[in-house]
């Protein structure tokens, strides 16, 4: 029987009370002071809306949110809004909406689509990309597939950048942080250029030296350099008429790496029992060893490196006619990085791992869009995309490796001086179409009813070659050491693998909304939506069997309400939900030096969501947001082990029953702003918590992964004359170590049955002087 809870009872624990506590906690003002709150409009549903008028669960922060507080990324922006969670891992990036995102593998698309003003932005490597210059970010909850698309499984984000504007304007902006002398410039021009066009320049400049030090080099790590650039140009020849052209590039580069080794448990049996890693590896590497605690200390010896480059080209075309409005969006997107990584994250000479990942993508849609006002509104539009990827990956065990002495007399010494080389290509073409018409009923009752049809074409391959193996009666024996029996041996007497394979998918995903406006202040709705992301390839897995995974499909109910309150002073947003998902696609840690692809057959997510602001007063505003998030999997039978933890028969371990990564129980935020003037000067104070639950950070759910609940202070405190800007802009001010995922050091348990990790770790607390000016 399962073991979640009643819905019920869930949707009505502890978010609610919490609250109605935080509501009752906040000031009271006289009414003769308040004022209403400043509307927000959106284009969740591809209008313009008021955030209070969409009837999905919708969160949006503002361009001027985003540059008070500093966010510079999309990790910095998941302070801001509950149930949402970012994570560097040592091998990519990954995004969770509501504990639904995808784990790490390049062949992977992404379950929470991201998009920048409208463009898909499907690959993991893409969500390191910095947030700058924009008008607002949109976080929509819950699948979004009849106008995002099939891989918005879980949610999606939209960026929509600054627009020109109609007069000149401008911005120089600059920060110094001083713990760790991070530095940042920034700052854009807008205005007309000529009759009827306008256009905007935005640059940013960032430079961190690193809030590590790797002891071993001597050095401060991770060492980061970004160059972004975006030029937009907005020609209007007429009323009816606006071409949007923006032209954006992107450079990050970083050396080193935010990682540390936080456990180190020592072997309970074998040639090493009651010995630890860093034990074994002092006694077999003159003594050079590392440390195992949580204090931003490192120890590597490799100089390891990112570098990336992304370069986008967005043309929007919107034509207004006298019934409808035609748009088309053009984009094309590609980027490229290439890494070492000193992936068995010791001083010592064991092993690297090289990655090189090339993307290039085009995307065209069409829609159109009814008059708004009517007893009937549509829309309706085509999508095509088609994509280009490859990506290689080299693990190199050198002949010198310590591995060689660790494992003296377990591991014949012809596995030294090989290596494992993987090529993996993948080609997609997508075609769409897709619709959504509200029928107003009455004035106060709407029934929306939308739908996608996708079909996608999908062709991968993958070439693994074990190199380095100079006599060939070696080669079974260095290849079962990489990838066991499973090997693939009719082809071993080539080395590896050599696969070829191709999908064709197709999946109708419709939805359907009904929404009741009680009043002015009050408007409710349910509505059922079902979702898709596509199957693949695993590109990574050593395993010849493991190459192809499939689709994962989801369907979602949602009750909800959109309320305002105090005479428009006030907003409160809540949303209940209730997800089951097939074949989730799960990307594990094989536990030597690979990650393995699965599908979890069925799991169920179902929580409450609530959110919303309050106008105190003329100078006192205040935001608040609770999520209360219930994950299990249902029907999980085939997962990668953890350590310690017994196989079944068939080499898996049953997750049924348990939450997966990612997954806090509670997350609250609260954000409280003061604005007064001081004389002749403009005073600005802002305050922003979030505090999140306990939490499972280790990839293969190893009990021990668990970390505490921490909580996310920021504060910003600035001073404003007419053109310019002081602000002192504080970041983790209660210097939360708070570890954002953990998996175990390669090798480590299969040849030395230690249960050692590695983690990355967040940024500790930071104050940085900040001035702008303004004309």
């Amino acid at each position: 029987m399962s073991r979640v809870e009643p819905f019920t009872q869930v949707a009505l624990r502890r978010p609610l009370c919490v609250a109605i506590a935080l509501l009752g906690s906040l000031p009271l003002a006289s009414h003769a002071e308040t004022t209403v709150l400043e509307e927000i409009l959106v284009t969740a549903q591809k209008r313009v809306q008021s955030l209070q008028e969409v009837p999905i669960s919708v969160a949006a922060v503002t361009g001027e949110k985003i540059e008070k507080m500093g966010v510079e990324n999309l990790e910095d922006l998941t302070s801001y809004v509950p149930n949402i969670h970012f994570t560097e891992t040592g091998m990519g990036t990954q995004l969770r909406i509501r504990g639904i995102g995808s784990d790490n593998s390049q062949g992977f698309e992404q379950s929470v689509g991201v998009y920048k003003d409208g463009i898909y932005h499907s690959r993991a490597q893409l969500f390191r990309a910095p947030v700058y210059d924009v008008e607002r970010a949109e976080v929509m909850r819950g699948p979004q597939g009849t106008l995002f698309g099939k891989n918005s499984i879980a949610g999606a984000i939209d960026l929509i950048t600054a627009k020109p504007t109609d007069e000149l304007a401008g911005k120089i902006s600059g920060s110094y942080e001083n713990e760790f002398g991070t530095q940042e410039f920034d700052g854009f021009i807008s205005g007309p250029l000529a009759n009827n066009l306008k256009g905007r320049l935005a640059m940013r400049y960032y430079e961190d030296p690193g809030f590590m030090v790797n002891t071993f080099r001597n050095i401060d790590e991770a060492e980061s350099t970004e160059l972004s650039g975006r030029g937009s140009l907005l020609w209007q020849p007429d009323s009816n008429l606006d071409i949007l052209l923006i032209v954006e590039h992107n450079s990050y580069d970083v050396e080193g790496r935010a990682i540390e080794i936080t456990q180190d448990l020592p072997a309970t049996a074998g040639p090493y029992g009651g010995f630890n890693y860093s034990q074994i590896l002092a006694s077999r590497n003159g003594g050079v060893t590392f440390d195992n605690r949580q204090d931003f200390r490192r120890q590597t010896n490799t100089p390891e490196y990112s570098d990336n480059e992304i370069d986008t080209q967005t043309l929007r075309i919107d034509y207004e006619m006298p019934y409808f409005t035609i748009t088309s969006l053009t984009g094309y997107l590609n980027f490229k990085y290439d890494e070492l990584c000193d992936c068995d994250f010791t001083p010592a000479n064991i092993f690297d791992l090289t990655i090189r990942e090339k993307y290039e993508q085009f995307s065209q849609e069409v829609r159109l869009t009814s008059e708004e006002g009517g007893t009937v509104e549509w829309l309706g539009g085509v999508f095509y995309q088609t994509y280009d990827q490859t990506f290689n990956d080299d693990f190199n065990l050198p002949a010198t490796s310590t591995l060689n002495a660790l494992t003296a007399g377990l591991i014949p010494s012809v596995f030294f001086g090989t290596g494992i080389d993987r090529d993996f290509t993948q080609k997609s073409d997508v075609w769409a179409i897709f619709g959504e018409i509200t029928w107003s009923i009455t004035d106060a009752v709407k029934l929306n009813l939308g739908g996608r049809y996708t079909e996608e074409e999908k062709e991968a391959t993958k070439i693994l070659n074990v190199v380095g193996v100079e006599n060939p009666a070696d080669l079974t024996t260095v290849a079962f050491i990489y990838a066991g029996p499973n090997f693939a041996t009719d082809t071993v007497q080539f080395g590896g693998h050599d696969l070829a394979e191709a999908r064709d998918e197709s999946s109708f995903t419709p939805s359907a909304t009904l929404s009741y406006q009680a009043n002015d202040d009050v408007m409710t709705y349910v509505r059922f939506s079902k979702g898709f992301k596509a199957g693949g390839f695993d590109p990574r897995s050593n395993n010849s069997t493991r190459f192809e995974f499939e689709e994962e499909k989801v369907t979602s109910l949602e009750l909800g309400s959109k309320m305002r309150f105090a005479d428009g002073r006030g907003e409160l947003n809540v949303a209940v939900y209730h997800m089951d998902y097939e074949d989730l696609q799960v990307s594990q840690f094989d536990g030597a030096v690979g990650f393995n692809i699965g599908n979890a057959k069925s799991t169920l997510v179902q929580g409450i969501e609530m959110d919303g602001r309050w106008q105190i007063s003329n100078h006192w505003s205040s935001s608040y947001g609770v999520a209360l998030l219930d994950f299990e999997y249902d029907d999980f039978e085939n997962g990668n082990c953890h350590f310690g933890q017994p196989e079944g028969p068939d080499g898996f371990c049953d997750y049924t029953g348990k939450r997966g990564v990612y997954t806090p129980e509670v997350t609250l935020n609260a954000g409280i702003e003061y604005s007064r003037a001081v004389g002749k000067l403009w005073f600005n104070g802002a305050l922003d918590a979030q505090w999140v639950d306990k939490q499972q950070v280790h990839v293969n759910l190893d009990p021990l992964g668990e970390v505490d609940a921490f909580t996310m202070l920021d504060m910003r405190l600035a001073l404003e004359g007419n053109h310019w800007t002081v602000a002192l802009l504080g970041k983790n001010l209660l210097d939360e170590e708070i570890i954002a995922y953990s998996a175990n050091m390669p090798l480590s348990e299969t040849l030395l049955g230690t249960n050692t990790y590695y983690s990355f770790l967040r940024r500790p607390l930071t104050v940085a002087l900040e001035g702008t000016f303004r004309f």
